[in-house]
């Protein structure tokens, strides 16, 4: 089922594979979602203590798809999911479901509602087509989707919450707690390939994000985890971030106020590196109270270690 709500030829096109389940069903699930760019990718992953296989399904559809209207708008979107209940809901099932008010051709409640609305809200604003794929067939990416979503599960043996996704997360009033954003990246070599991941917690809530490019640095990691991050907090919520790099936080507290006051050039009068992602970082910061803290990996179990251990798979991955 291809959606055409609107026209636009230079929306960015993005390809996303998701899965989800719970062990037992119902019980402890995970999701996640991995977003191509072709050039780089995206990871999106939660959990929940007690979900079932089908809902964790819709909701990896649905934080892959609030995440890119969050960060791009309306894009075009070639969805992957080895969940026939996922893909026969969504184009061929809901649209009934909608036009009843949401009750079966039997007159029940549509069984997870909730987030079958939800879904169908974002999926309007977007162009998807949506295609299922048969799982543990061999298919790499469908693969890494079904082995993150576990690994997401499992972290419920060491959080006491579930994950959620900024899309989802609850209206909440202006003195909720400080959003905790961790990064970690690894870049092999001067250029790449290279990958960021950042460990989110809002309140007892956990999100891992990720991230990678095959040509960046390890300064240009940086940025971009912290911009992707920061877009993905409610707005006017208020965020720490927490990073290993002088760049990023010296940069973000002292050094991006003079260089805009300077036309993006520094003290010597050279042009600034990484002038579009400092500014993308500067927006993505607008709509949060943001304090930026130097930390050092301790190489334990924090949170900005684990985001570093992370990365580094990742970009060995990458590396091949």
């Amino acid at each position: 089922m291809q959606q055409t709500l609107f026209e636009a030829r230079d929306a960015p096109a993005v390809t996303v594979y998701t899965d989800g389940g719970c062990d037992p069903n119902p019980g402890p699930g995970g999701w996640a979602a991995i977003l191509d760019y072709g050039d780089h990718e995206v990871v999106l992953r939660g959990n929940a203590p007690d979900s079932t296989n089908n809902r964790m399904e819709i909701e990896a559809a649905t934080s892959a798809l609030a995440y890119l209207l969050g960060r791009h708008g309306r894009c075009h979107v070639e969805l992957y999911t080895d969940s026939r209940y996922l893909r026969q809901g969504i184009t061929g099932w809901i649209d009934d479901w909608f036009a009843r008010g949401w009750v079966t051709k039997a007159g029940a409640p549509v069984k997870n509602q909730d987030a079958w609305r939800r879904l169908y809200e974002l999926s309007h604003m977007h162009a998807v087509s949506w295609h299922w794929l048969r799982g543990h067939a061999g298919d790499p990416l469908n693969e890494r989707a079904d082995w993150l979503a576990r690994a997401a599960r499992r972290r419920l043996g060491t959080t006491t919450a579930p994950g959620t996704t900024p899309a989802e997360a609850a209206p909440r009033e202006p003195s909720v707690p400080t959003v905790e954003l961790s990064i970690g990246v690894s870049c092999i070599g001067s250029r790449g390939p290279g990958a960021w991941a950042v460990v989110m917690r809002d309140g007892e809530a956990r999100t891992l994000m990720q991230g990678s490019n095959r040509d960046t640095t390890s300064n240009a990691l940086y940025l971009e985890a912290a911009t992707e991050s920061l877009r993905a907090v409610d707005n006017r919520r208020p965020a720490t971030v927490y990073a290993p790099s002088l760049y990023l936080v010296s940069g973000a507290n002292e050094w991006v106020s003079g260089w805009q006051r300077n036309g993006w050039r520094t003290k010597s009068g050279s042009e600034v590196k990484n002038r579009e992602a400092w500014e993308a970082l500067l927006r993505a910061a607008a709509p949060h109270a943001v304090s930026w803290k130097l930390v050092q990996e301790s190489g334990g179990d924090d949170d900005v270690s684990e985001a570093r251990r992370i990365a580094g798979r990742e970009a060995a991955r990458l590396a091949g």
